[in-house]
């Protein structure tokens, strides 16, 4: 089980987005001692979502899909491609259960996520807020702050070189973490998940 799951939404390798998210797993690691694990999507071959139940999968999606029903907070990065998430990573929303017809499991509701993006530019940036966050609304998850943007002139040869944005990524993994202790420890955090 991982107590932070880093999702690259990004089907390349070397990638920016898989460089931003490993900079918050490691704070949270190194922060609070917790196991922390990648599901990258370059490294898995995932069916198309076609409204299969939950067990019908097998392979790489079945693996995938494990992975994210037995963590407990996410943090969730995305190449920014016109102006939303990638289509990659939006056929592993549709792969995720919600805890409806397609199985009991709701793995993200009542569960914090920490929202990355990466983009050839700043005129990107509302992509977290009107893109990323009611997707994350739609699966009743609890997102951390306002989330991270990360334009290409902060990286080089893809790593992120810009210092501010480096403890911004720090600050969201290990605020990630805090916000699942808060989550497991409270009385109502838990309860809320999607309304309809």
């Amino acid at each position: 089980m991982s107590d932070l799951l880093g999702i690259v939404g990004s089907v390349s390798t070397p990638s920016k987005t898989r460089a931003a998210i490993e900079i918050s797993l490691q704070a949270a690691e190194n922060e609070f001692d917790v196991n922390t694990e990648i599901l990258h999507l370059a490294e898995y071959d995932l069916d198309i979502a076609d409204g299969r139940k939950l067990d019908e999968y097998t392979g790489d999606t079945a693996d995938a899909l494990n992975l994210i029903i037995n963590s407990s907070a996410f943090l969730i990065g995305t190449p920014v491609y016109r102006g939303s998430y990638s289509g990659a990573l939006k056929n592993l929303f549709d792969l995720i259960p919600r805890g409806q017809w397609q199985s009991d499991e709701a793995p993200l509701e009542d569960r914090p996520i920490g929202l990355i993006a990466t983009g050839a530019t700043d005129h990107h940036y509302l992509s977290i807020s009107h893109e990323l966050e009611p997707i994350a609304s739609f699966f009743g998850s609890h997102q951390v702050g306002s989330g991270v943007y990360v334009n290409s002139s902060q990286f080089d040869d893809h790593q992120v070189t810009d210092k501010e944005i480096i403890a911004r990524l720090e600050t969201l993994g290990k605020a990630t973490i805090e916000l699942s202790k808060a989550v497991d420890n409270a009385q109502y955090l838990s309860q809320l998940g999607p309304q309809f």
